[in-house]
This record gives C-alpha cells, sequence and structure tokens, in this order.
C-alpha cells in the first residue's frame, strides 16, 4: 500500500488536569510527505461538508459516538479564491485553521465534554471531489480557471489524522470542611486541598 502524500497531526494544548479543568484547545499540523510539491486549501466557510475539501470530525465519548450541537449552519459559502491555496514544499506543514483566510475547524472550536472520562477525536481530511463546483462556494470565484487548475494539484485523498484522547476529570465539588474538634486540628493537606 502506497503512502499518503500528506500527513495530519491533531494535538491539544488544553490542560485537563488543572483545577478548575481546563477546555481542551487544538492545533493541526498537516505536512508533505512526498517527494514533490503540494497545494493545499485550508478550513474554509462550509469545510464541515458544504464544500470541498472537507474537515470534518469524529468524537467518540465515554458513552459513545458524541453528537456537537453547533451554530446554525450556512445558507451559502464564500467563493474559493487563489488566495486559499498554500504550496507545501517536500516536508513542509502548515496549519489548516490559521491565517486571515482560514477559519477554525468547528467541531474542534466548540468542543464541550459532556460528562468525565475518556474521549477520543480524529480529524479526517477529505479531498476526493472531481467536480471543481463541489469546491467552488456560492459566491463569485475570480480567476476560475486558475484556480480549476489549482484544484487538480491538491492531492485528490482522503486522510486521517492521529487519534487524540483525553482524559476529561469533570466538575469538581469542594471538599466539605472537617470539624477540628472531634479529630484535632487540621492536617495542612485537609486545610488546602480545595477540590476533590
Amino acid at each position: 500500500m502506497s503512502e499518503e502524500p500528506i500527513q495530519i497531526d491533531l494535538e491539544t494544548t488544553g490542560e485537563p488536569e488543572r483545577q478548575p479543568a481546563e477546555l481542551p484547545r487544538f492545533s493541526i499540523q498537516i505536512t508533505n510527505r512526498s517527494d514533490k510539491p503540494v497545494w493545499m486549501v485550508g478550513v474554509l466557510p462550509g469545510s464541515d461538508g458544504l464544500r470541498y475539501p472537507q474537515y470534518t470530525v469524529e468524537i467518540e465519548g465515554p458513552s459513545g459516538p458524541v453528537e456537537m450541537r453547533l451554530p446554525e449552519g450556512l445558507d451559502m459559502v464564500r467563493g474559493l479564491q487563489v488566495e486559499d491555496f498554500v504550496r507545501l514544499e517536500p516536508g513542509e506543514s502548515f496549519d489548516p485553521q490559521a491565517g486571515e483566510r482560514f477559519i477554525p475547524v468547528q467541531p474542534l472550536a466548540w468542543f464541550r465534554p459532556v460528562e468525565p472520562g475518556r474521549y477520543r477525536l480524529r480529524l479526517r481530511f477529505d479531498a476526493t471531489a472531481q467536480d471543481p463546483r463541489q469546491w467552488m462556494g456560492d459566491t463569485p470565484v475570480r480567476n476560475r480557471s486558475q484556480v480549476e487548475t489549482l484544484i487538480q494539484q491538491v492531492p485528490a485523498v482522503e486522510v486521517w489524522s492521529n487519534a487524540l484522547e483525553i482524559e476529561w476529570p469533570g466538575e469538581r465539588q469542594p471538599v466539605p470542611s472537617q470539624d477540628k474538634n472531634q479529630d484535632g486540628p487540621l492536617s495542612p493537606i485537609t486545610r488546602f486541598k480545595a477540590w476533590l
């Protein structure tokens, strides 16, 4: 089986073990693993399913698949432009969420754990659509012929990221204070342990 021309790395920068738990934040790196330059498109409005390339997320929680409740979706998406393409040399990486042209992957940006336990997340990149109209969007596209040429240079692949696992501690409750007359003075551990 041939190696995919790109690799997707999904990481978290949050610290759920902190007190109180910090919501996870996510970073993405797409790396050109081939021996020649490739063109990529970052995350655009509608990339969650309305247009190509698609950036979608699979989330498994402690009780099974997690369905994200996102803000109301778009009725139309802006046209794809030459400026939306990023050239990657062999070994070069980029963050498809970074820059003025791109937006965060919505299921990651709005991810909120709903119960304590382990969560498993994977990001899917899909650029397999052959019809340029599935990429273009709804508003006018400048230099359409150039945009169509660049689309043909984006690797026509479906690639999954690594599986990222997060252990979410959940909401923590204060420890009830102890009556020092029952068992003597409180120990330093008891006095300063504010959370379970």
